[in-house]
């Protein structure tokens, strides 16, 4: 399996494999800081900069890109109520929603690149629970499921 050190490894090889990534402008991310009223992690706006407004086929399906951002966190706050978890972090950013039955955040505070939690409907999981101990980790877990010449080792950075 490859190892992504970097989102802008990942960014790299998406680029390599031909997908058209988007990056944020400026205003786009000014918008999101304001939004959200924090600082984010540096691999997460490494995120944004390289890939927020789409990637290809990359994560086609999942609700990740600036288009959708703003609505994930009362997405969560429906799965919690709806499957009666326990309550994410008040510092919990969500970044990442799939179908409306996977979730996964990251702690605002925590590192630079923040280990991210995870939930899924259908595995009796009672909160979410730790995914990935990079957000780094996360993209590249995501990159398995989109190119699964990657799992085997045969494909390049």
């Amino acid at each position: 399996m490859e190892k992504f050190n970097s989102i802008d490894e990942i960014a790299q090889y998406l680029r390599n494999r031909g997908e058209r990534l988007k990056p944020l402008n400026l205003g786009q991310l000014i918008a999101v800081k304001e939004k959200f009223n924090t600082n984010f992690p540096k691999a997460y706006i490494r995120f944004l900069e390289l890939m927020g407004r789409g990637a290809g086929s990359f994560m086609e399906g999942s609700s990740v890109f600036i288009d959708e951002l703003f609505d994930l966190r009362e997405g969560v706050e429906e799965l919690i109520v709806i499957h009666k978890l326990k309550p994410i972090p008040e510092n919990a950013f969500v970044f990442w929603m799939h179908q409306g039955y996977q979730a996964a955040f990251f702690e605002t505070n925590d590192g630079d690149d923040p280990p991210v939690y995870f939930y899924t409907e259908g595995h009796n999981m009672a909160e979410f629970s730790l995914l990935d101990k990079t957000l780094t980790d996360f993209f590249t877990r995501q990159l398995l499921f989109s190119y699964p010449e990657l799992r085997e080792g045969s494909a390049s950075i």
